[in-house]
């Protein structure tokens, strides 16, 4: 009986608290080191409380200490995240200030000339342009920033995809199809038009170049408004299919070192930003759609303001 309260008795109880430490005070500190600081993670991650001055408290604050070094890592990473954040903005940002001049610019030499041969290449130049405009907004995107381009009054559905139409590569080969009628609200107008335009994209980089790409949207009974993107290209294995998916539905907060996954993971933000939904499943086609359901709060009756 001397045994089991002197050793055993306190041996389980740290076993015990090691355990909760590890499983569950741990992760949270790491999370509210991530979110809030390293500050606020010390007022989480609490340390044990030693159960005598023998072996036993040895090893309490050996553990501790394990747990000290784990706040601090995290916080050095949260730190590391914002800076990498910060960068993202900063370069998005000066980008796409650049690109609107250069968009202005060739809007003003367009409007200048009626030389078809040069209006055809200064139609080619502002394509190339609002693309790489995107390409900055997709840096925003990833660092957590708002919509670089707000919109104030609601838009047709025919709009917002033509928008991205006009930000895809190749954008001659997509068909638009049964768009029911809707205006996507004002707020999220940018925001869709952009997750097209990655979906258009995929689409249209994955399919045969002799193959259409069909776009196509109807209302859904619960009153959302489901958008498809269907090409016929050669399709994905279930694995990669479900590899996709998973990307989307929970893109990492912070490792993008796949680049060609860069515009999943775009998708999966813009999504989740304003609740909706994307799925990849195979297409009737014998490729990939992909399912958009926009939420009943992004959409109102067409011609509800709509421009």
């Amino acid at each position: 009986a001397l045994l089991h309260r002197i050793v055993v008795r306190p041996s389980r109880q740290l076993t015990v608290a090691a355990h909760e430490v590890a499983n569950e005070v741990l992760p949270r500190a790491v999370a509210v080191a991530h979110s809030d600081g390293p500050e606020a993670a010390d007022d989480v991650a609490s340390p044990l409380v030693a159960p005598s001055d023998d072996e036993l408290g040895d090893l309490t604050e050996a553990f501790n200490s394990v747990q000290r070094t784990a706040v601090a890592l995290a916080g050095e990473q949260a730190a590391l995240r914002r800076n990498v954040s910060e960068v993202f903005v900063n370069l998005g940002r000066r980008t796409q200030n650049l690109i609107t001049r250069q968009l202005e610019h060739i809007d003003h030499l367009e409007a200048r000339t009626d030389d078809p041969d040069a209006l055809s290449d200064l139609f080619l130049l502002d394509h190339l342009a609002t693309r790489m405009r995107r390409n900055a907004e997709n840096l925003l995107v990833l660092a957590g920033a708002e919509s670089p381009r707000p919109w104030a009054r609601p838009a047709s559905i025919v709009n917002v995809v033509r928008a991205a139409l006009a930000e895809s590569t190749d954008y001659s080969r997509v068909d638009i199809e049964r768009l029911e009628p809707v205006a996507v609200v004002g707020a999220s107008v940018s925001d869709v038009s952009h997750l097209l335009a990655e979906l258009l994209d995929n689409a249209l980089a994955f399919s045969p170049p002799s193959k259409r790409v069909i776009v196509t949207g109807r209302w859904t009974i619960d009153g959302r408004y489901g958008l498809a993107v269907i090409d016929a290209g050669l399709g994905m294995p279930g694995e990669r299919l479900a590899a996709a998916n998973a990307r989307i539905s929970a893109p990492p907060v912070d490792d993008f070192a796949v680049s060609r996954f860069l515009g999943l993971y775009v998708v999966g933000r813009l999504a989740d930003r304003h609740e909706a939904e994307v799925t990849l499943t195979d297409s009737p086609l014998g490729g990939i759609t992909a399912h958009v359901l926009l939420p009943a709060r992004l959409v109102v009756a067409a011609g509800a303001g709509a421009g």
